[in-house]
């Protein structure tokens, strides 16, 4: 059998590849055991939900804790809501064990369709009922049941923002009224909109103010991501030598997806011994896998966008993208057009808005178009 890469893109694999992340995890662990409920925040592909399952996995090591983790980026109503979590709950109780045969009676009283993903076999339920309320109620009565659980619990709900998109214009001062009276469950709040998730629970007007306490996730320190990925090679008798580690660190921005995927990409030549100028090939390769898709981003884009979208590219981080300076520097025109084409591309999640010690800036999303963008004229 072909060993597995051990530069994982998506998923979690144990704590051997995983990378860092200490503070963070002693951090979520701490909040789970003394009934805290956390929002984290960060870019996509940042690594937030490989820091889920990671804590998670050192809860359940413990044993202390049940933990159940629901990704809802997919959801569009309060239907879709309540079959997700009813079927993360499911999964996470075995049906033999006394817990799963308990909950196993209250879906029965609920009448859901069971059914298996067919694209990672776990079961699932779905809901059909007539009217919200129904489904409110059974929401609550899916909380109750891991309230009443014997163990603590530890829920992540990934993707929380989407709930903002739902129809149901109550779905915040409903979950609120859910959460704040279990006392059996600690919630992680995960997304990738900072706006969106400070704007939730930062905002003194909105149900969920002040309910948790916030990590944001940035980028791994330097020095240890190099030295993690240096001894991941290691492992597998492959040198990679310092250069390279720094061109990898330099090129992905230690965003990490893009760090892993270039990474991933080298482990896979079999390379033993890796220089700079091999890795650089890596990363060109890697680019030019996704040029057809860029060159389709311009179709989609009105032509100012797209002039800004190359501008922030080509500038890395753009802290004042109304500045004089900017706009002439570029030719982007009036500052009006530049707001409104702002606002378009963080819609379109071509850009991210973030923070560091320099202040609020602009980047774009996809690390591997940002880098494409900077070759063009």
């Amino acid at each position: 059998m072909t060993e597995r890469n051990p530069f994982i893109i998506s998923g979690y694999y144990g704590p051997d590849l995983f990378c860092d992340r200490e503070t963070e995890t002693r951090m979520l662990i701490r909040n789970a055991e003394n009934n805290i409920n956390t929002t984290l925040v960060s870019i996509r592909r940042m690594g937030k939900s490989g820091l889920i399952w990671h804590s998670m996995e050192e809860l359940i090591r413990k044993g202390k804790f049940t933990c159940i983790y629901a990704d809802i980026y997919a959801t569009q109503n309060l239907k879709d809501f309540t079959n997700k979590i009813g079927s993360s709950i499911l999964q996470a109780f075995p049906e033999k064990k006394p817990a799963g045969k308990k909950f196993m009676s209250l879906l029965k009283a609920l009448r859901p369709v069971f059914s298996f993903d067919g694209l990672t076999g776990q079961p699932q339920v779905s809901f059909t009922f007539a009217s919200h309320q129904q489904y409110e109620q059974s929401l609550e009565s899916l909380f109750g049941f891991l309230d009443s659980h014997n163990l603590p619990v530890l829920l992540a709900i990934d993707e929380f923002q989407q709930i903002m998109n739902f129809p149901e214009k109550n779905m915040e001062a409903l979950l609120r009224s859910y959460f704040q009276t279990l006392k059996n469950v600690s919630l992680i709040f995960s997304g990738s909109s900072y706006h969106l998730l400070t704007e939730m629970f930062g905002n003194g007007n909105r149900p969920f103010f002040a309910s948790t306490q916030f990590l944001y996730l940035k980028e791994i320190d330097r020095e240890i991501y190099k030295d993690f990925i240096r001894k991941i090679f290691k492992r597998y008798n492959m040198n990679i030598d310092e250069e390279a580690t720094d061109f990898i660190m330099d090129f992905s921005r230690l965003h990490t997806f893009y760090t892993q995927s270039i990474c991933n990409r080298v482990f896979a030549s079999g390379m033993k011994s890796i220089e700079s100028d091999f890795v650089k090939k890596i990363c060109n390769e890697l680019i030019a896998e996704h040029e057809q898709l860029f060159f389709q981003y311009r179709n989609l884009l009105t032509p100012i966008q797209w002039n800004l979208l190359k501008a922030i590219a080509k500038e890395g981080r753009v802290y004042q993208p109304n500045s004089k300076s900017f706009i002439e520097k570029y030719t982007l025109g009036i500052p009006a057009n530049i707001q409104r084409a702002i606002e378009s591309l963080l819609k379109k999640e071509m850009i991210f808005r973030s923070n560091d010690n320099n202040g609020s800036y602009y980047s774009v999303y996809d690390l591997f178009l940002a880098r494409w963008m900077e070759l063009l004229d």
